[in-house]
């Protein structure tokens, strides 16, 4: 899953795909350029891999997307990794234990 939080509005954008190669990166930056055309992106990114793919950074640096990166290790500095713990707590978890009936001995 690759996302997006639009400070401004707290609004949440995001693609779910089967791989998160650069190709699917770049893509998605597709979609956030189209939503917001003509505006200055700022993205803030960890140091994954395919964010700093030669290819993405010559299309950021055509498409007035700005790539910031974050200090190794210093994730959580990232607002949007809250929504990630939000989400990976309530829809992966799975069920809670007082949803989940006991079994009996």
């Amino acid at each position: 899953m690759f996302g997006a939080l639009d400070l401004r509005s707290g609004q949440l954008y995001y693609r779910i795909r089967d791989r998160k190669r650069w190709m699917e990166f770049l893509s998605f930056l597709k979609s956030l350029r189209a939503r917001w055309p003509g505006d200055k992106l700022y993205l803030i990114c960890d140091n994954y891999s395919v964010h700093k793919r030669s290819e993405v950074r010559a299309w950021c640096a055509d498409n007035d997307v700005e790539l910031v990166f974050l200090p190794t290790y210093s994730s959580w500095l990232n607002r949007i990794e809250c929504e990630f713990a939000a989400l990976r707590y309530f829809a992966l978890k799975g069920p809670t234990t007082a949803a989940t009936p006991s079994r009996t001995r």
